[in-house]
This record gives structure tokens, sequence and C-alpha cells, in this order.
């Protein structure tokens, strides 16, 4: 078993489905979760949604998994 990072979007307080959004390294995680919630418009001004979060969880998967990092 290996431990790695789930990507986690909830979407009008319902959770998608992000089954197998793996990730080992929880920098990399963070990143797709960050940019998910808060978006980037341009370079000069970020946004916020406000109907979606996202956010990365630990949990263990068997090896063969795959990731996306």
């Amino acid at each position: 078993m290996l431990m790695c990072f789930l990507l986690v979007v909830i979407v009008n307080g319902e959770p998608e489905n992000t089954a197998g959004m793996y990730f080992r390294d929880i920098n990399r995680c963070n990143y797709f979760s960050d940019r998910i919630e808060h978006g980037l418009h341009d370079r000069r001004h970020r946004g916020s949604q406000t109907e979606v979060s996202a956010y990365c969880t630990p949990v263990m998967v068997s090896e063969g998994t795959k990731f996306w990092d």
C-alpha cells in the first residue's frame, strides 16, 4: 500500500466524481485544488468561485495505481 493524496471537488454542495485523481505530491495536488477553487482569470486578477471548493486528502492505494503528477 502507498499513501497519496486524493483531490476532492465539491460543486454546489455536492461531491464530484474524482475517483482516481491521485497525486504522490501534496504540493501538486494543492496546485490543482487551488486552481479549481479560485480559478485564474488573468495574471493580474485572481477570482473566487463561491459554489466550488476543492481540497486534498491523504488516502492509501495499492501499488500500480495511476497518479496524475
